[in-house]
């Protein structure tokens, strides 16, 4: 990928990937946090790594100062060490400066070596994430999504839905792509996100029935209700409020699959099915290794979602019959 560049003055043009394009643009962001401690000079560019107080020699100095040393572009630091010295030529008041400037800078028989925001810590993508991410306030809904034993996607689908970015028709619209915003469900409403979840007849009768699987009867809530009442009412790790989590992703998630399904593939399937496609998610998902115990509330949920009982632990009450 780099051929005779160096990484920090590798162009972003050309015939490069974009991957690598953006890895690149980068740059300014990870020399924020990067720390280049110079030890015996044998691997750092002497011109374009930054050991120089967080610098590079060319960023600081420009081209001049390579043609001043007479040096190449590939040089090592080492170039400019004799006898555990530093010897910068003295042809230039750039190079009278930089000899100046670098009389702080230890010199060792220890190799040179990176670091990322402070000297000893290695780097990892894990730090990394952690210290350039754009950070905000903790939703309420996050235990909802992202717990640990979601669904991959159904927690991403789900995710989009409580951030309002699915493309429903409405917003389809107002951007020039569709022409009307009629329910794909044929309800003779105009297809909004609050509509979609699930105040449409077709997604609250599938809502209905899964809320039923769950041993839950209440009336069908609007979409920022749901998201409240699941929020308080399945913010533990008891089985009852892992299976609410499970549904309620899994069912957002097959409505939406089925919208496209009719959007773009003119199929259209019974909301049993789409019931019958949660429970099969959320029964497989918890399959193996789920937490219920052997009472009769746990008991009636996993015959429910045709899920298998949990293992039996002391002081569990065992059903007969």
């Amino acid at each position: 990928l780099l051929h005779r560049y160096n990484f920090w003055y590798a162009p972003t043009t050309g015939l490069i990937s974009w991957s690598w394009r953006q890895l690149l643009l980068l740059r300014p962001l990870a020399r924020e946090h990067i720390i280049y401690r110079c030890g015996n000079g044998e691997l750092f560019s002497l011109w374009y790594d930054p050991w120089l107080h967080g610098e590079s020699v060319h960023a600081l100095y420009g081209h001049r100062v390579i043609y001043d040393t007479g040096l190449g572009r590939s040089v090592r630091v080492k170039c400019m060490i004799r006898e555990g010295e530093w010897q910068w030529p003295q042809t230039s008041c750039d190079l009278i400066d930089i000899q100046h400037r670098v009389q702080n800078i230890p010199i060792s028989s220890a190799p040179d070596s990176i670091h990322w925001n402070k000297i000893g810590e290695a780097f990892s993508t894990a730090c990394a994430w952690q210290v350039t991410r754009r950070r905000s306030n903790v939703v309420p809904w996050h235990g909802v999504v992202w717990h640990p034993k979601r669904i991959p996607k159904h927690a991403f689908s789900l995710w989009l839905a409580l951030r309002g970015a699915h493309r429903t028709k409405d917003k389809l619209l107002a951007a020039g792509v569709v022409q009307d915003t009629a329910c794909v469900f044929h309800c003779g409403e105009n297809e909004t996100m609050v509509h979609l979840f699930f105040q449409c007849p077709y997604s609250a009768k599938v809502w209905r029935d899964v809320l039923s699987m769950c041993n839950i009867y209440r009336p069908i809530l609007s979409w920022p209700n749901e998201v409240l009442w699941m929020t308080s009412h399945a913010k533990g790790k008891e089985f009852h409020h892992t299976i609410r989590k499970l549904a309620f992703a899994a069912t957002t998630y097959h409505l939406w699959i089925e919208r496209n399904r009719r959007c773009f593939k003119n199929r259209f399937l019974p909301y049993q099915e789409i019931v019958q496609m949660v429970r099969q998610d959320v029964g497989a998902k918890l399959a193996y290794g789920n937490n219920s115990k052997r009472d009769e509330h746990h008991h009636s949920l996993c015959v429910n979602w045709g899920i298998p009982m949990g293992e039996t632990r002391e002081g569990d009450v065992l059903l007969h019959g």
